[in-house]
């Protein structure tokens, strides 16, 4: 009966609310998520600045849930129990910002995660990278629960604190032209098909 009912909730549930549009397309390199009462607002992934809040608990410790503000307007998104968990440490919020920046990032693989895994075959430059490797097409789907948090979350956890986070120059800041206004940029990427939320004609001459 139980199993009955959490099914019929399912049922309800997916046809009461609709997928919004929200994604991180690796396709065409673009952010989209909803804003409450508004459309969704769409712009090119790397034009996004990533934060990360220090949030305290009760109990004298605190987690961390990253943050993603568009680089030449006020629009913003949480990623905290959108993409991550709550409940990250620093060093995992790092790693999910590398994560997602693989993700975002065609001329590399995808990150070797479980659920991403059936994913790829279909595309193009993990399934060579796979090929090249030898990687087992089902090397997660062949791992057991009862082995992982015993040896290889700890491997990870130990790989994860040792990793120089943040000692690396950024990539996104050498793509900035500090001499180009915001109106000119948004010209520049309307004339190569890009088109975003905010317009050229929203910004005058801004820097």
């Amino acid at each position: 009966m139980g199993a009955v009912g959490f099914s019929a909730i399912l049922w309800l549930y997916s046809k009461v609310f609709k997928q919004d549009g929200s994604e991180f397309n690796r396709l065409d390199g673009m952010l989209r998520f909803k804003r409450r009462f508004r459309r969704l607002f769409v712009a090119p992934f790397d034009e996004f600045d990533p934060v990360l809040q220090l949030l305290p608990s009760g109990y004298g410790s605190h987690d961390y849930a990253l943050w993603l503000h568009h680089r030449y307007t006020d629009n913003k998104v949480c990623l905290a129990t959108r993409v991550h968990s709550l409940g990250l440490d620093k060093v995992n919020a790092l790693a999910f910002w590398d994560c997602l920046q693989r993700y975002m990032d065609v001329t590399q693989p995808l990150p070797d995660l479980p659920v991403l895994e059936p994913s790829r075959p279909l595309d193009p430059v993990t399934a060579e990278h796979d090929r090249h490797t030898g990687r087992d097409p089902h090397y997660w789907r062949q791992r057991t629960y009862q082995g992982w948090p015993a040896k290889e979350r700890k491997e990870l956890d130990r790989r994860l604190h040792e990793y120089p986070w943040q000692q690396q120059p950024c990539i996104v800041r050498a793509r900035i032209d500090p001499g180009l206004s915001i109106e000119a940029y948004y010209r520049r990427q309307e004339a190569k098909g890009i088109f975003a939320t905010p317009r050229a004609d929203d910004f005058n001459d801004e820097h």
